[in-house]
């Protein structure tokens, strides 16, 4: 009978194995034809050869089809040596494993972080938080490659930013750097430049898969120096828009992050919704309204670079734009918010209440299912899918927690490659809904060749 390839995939993507039906040989021309085994071959020094035409009954010619001649051995078949299936997909046990993402966590540790949480008890948004996170990192930390940094900053110091870099297993070294930092001497949130520190940190890692920054605030960013508070989002979404195609603020090429935005909810903070909305769709690569202080006021596409060209923080970031000095200019990329075919993008911006800590720890949860990889590889295996069988989506079958994905383009499966899985719409949706996900890959010998 037909051997297939099947394995199963548990909670945020852990290769369970494929196993290649070791008893059963290769069908390669439809469903419920046995392969036949032919007598081995004696001609010639060596291991034995099979001979026989996978799924098509044929056989080595002399070969005997029912009665294999004198010798000892199962039906009189000298069996020998134990036969080393050396070109068949049966060969070994093989599996599709999806690339490892790796997320860096980018907290604030600005002052109004430490102020009481609800006001006048004992507790406040910096240890609330802390408890959420660590909880999840230890819960996904051999799934997922966690760094960890929280900055603040002020005067020179801009930022100050103890890091712990990526590493899958690392819940021990940022629960013991998170653990240490308490009320920093410093007041400022200087986003712009702990947003930097962290995509370098991400970039240096060099290990490959998804790379994402997990950014968490209280407050809205500055540039170490309290001044006029429409500048900073500008420089913050020109910073994410940046991030998320590769490109960091010397213009260099890297890989894309995205990033995913947390705002805390807290009774001295003054985040607007705007603002948070504004860096979500900026970190997801999505349409941006323009920062407005106050958007029951009319759209001044002016109001940036008139308030901002003097401010030092903003100029320098503007610089590194290369755009022309002139009114109307803006570092970030803006949709026109007068213009009704213009829409700002509808990214997820994460508001928990760190009082709530289930509630918080769900919305992590959430928040990190959303990077788990929808690409799987069989690169490490020595094989690769037949991509020019017309009847691949026939053949080859894959489940999402026991429902079938369809083989579509851009909303089931499709091959990236020969040896790449890429899931694409509902079915990617589905693979990453928080909670337990299983997939199967049935991948039948007919599409399996070695590379």
């Amino acid at each position: 009978m037909r051997s297939w390839t099947k394995f199963s995939l548990g909670r945020f993507g852990l290769a369970l194995g494929l196993l290649w039906g070791l008893g059963s040989g290769c069908g390669a021309s439809g469903e419920g034809k046995e392969t036949v085994v032919a007598q081995p071959s004696t001609t010639g020094s060596g291991a034995p050869t099979l001979g026989g035409s996978a799924g098509s009954g044929s056989q080595n010619p002399g070969a005997p089809t029912s009665d294999f001649g004198a010798g000892t051995g199962l039906d009189g078949l000298d069996l020998g040596d134990p036969v080393t299936m050396s070109k068949g997909c049966q060969q070994a046990s093989r599996s599709f494993t999806p690339k490892i993402p790796t997320v860096f966590l980018v907290v604030d540790r600005s002052n109004s972080m430490f102020d009481p949480n609800p006001p006048g008890s004992n507790t406040n948004s910096w240890g609330l938080l802390r408890s959420g996170v660590l909880q999840v990192v230890g819960d996904l930390q051999a799934d997922v490659r966690f760094g960890f940094g929280a900055f603040s900053g002020q005067g020179s110091t801009c930022p100050d930013m103890p890091m712990t870099a990526p590493e899958l297993n690392n819940a021990a070294a940022i629960s013991t750097l998170y653990n240490s930092l308490d009320r920093s001497m410093y007041k400022d949130t200087p986003t712009v430049a702990a947003l930097t520190r962290a995509a370098q940190a991400l970039w240096n890692d060099g290990t490959e898969g998804d790379k994402y920054i997990l950014y968490v605030t209280d407050g809205e960013p500055d540039y170490c120096d309290d001044g006029n508070a429409l500048c900073p989002p500008d420089s913050v979404v020109g910073r994410l828009q940046q991030l998320v195609l590769g490109v960091d603020e010397q213009g260099v090429m890297h890989e894309p992050i995205h990033t995913l935005v947390f705002g805390i909810k807290s009774p001295l903070s003054s985040v607007l919704p705007e603002t948070l909305q504004a860096f979500a769709n900026a970190g997801a690569g999505l349409p941006v309204s323009p920062p407005r202080r106050d958007p029951s006021q009319p759209y001044n596409p002016n109001a940036v670079y008139d308030e901002c060209s003097g401010v030092a923080g903003w100029a320098a970031d503007f610089a590194l734009t290369g755009k022309p000095a002139v009114r109307g200019q803006t570092i970030g990329s803006y949709i026109d918010p007068t213009d009704p075919l213009q829409a700002p993008g509808t990214a997820t911006v994460y508001r928990p209440d760190p009082t709530d800590q289930a509630a918080l720890i769900q919305q992590i949860s959430a928040a990190l299912a959303g990077v788990k990889s929808c690409s799987f590889d069989l690169a490490g295996d020595g094989v690769k899918v037949d991509l020019s069988r017309s009847d691949l989506g026939a053949l080859a079958k894959i489940n999402i927690n026991g429902k079938a994905v369809p083989f579509d383009p851009s909303n089931g499966w499709r091959m990236l490659s020969e040896t790449t899985v890429q899931l694409e719409g509902q079915a990617c949706a589905d693979w990453r809904a928080p909670g337990q996900s299983a997939i199967d890959f049935d991948f039948p010998c007919d599409v399996i060749i070695l590379r």
